[in-house]
């Protein structure tokens, strides 16, 4: 299969740029808030963080 007829496969990208996986510390209370905050904006935890990480306010 050439370059032009290959098929991207996944979730297209919202922001212009792949995600890249990282690793964070945190206690077990804050994650299940952050958790729990993400649910309530109806983010994933990731979009959340994302969000969170561009504008610097909470979503």
């Amino acid at each position: 299969m050439s370059e032009k007829t290959k098929r991207k496969v996944g979730r297209p990208s919202f922001h212009g740029e792949r995600k890249k996986s990282y690793s964070i510390m945190a206690t077990k209370t804050a994650w299940g808030n952050l958790k729990k905050m993400a649910a309530s904006s109806g983010l994933s935890l990731s979009e959340y963080l994302e969000v969170l990480g561009r504008t610097g306010t909470l979503p």
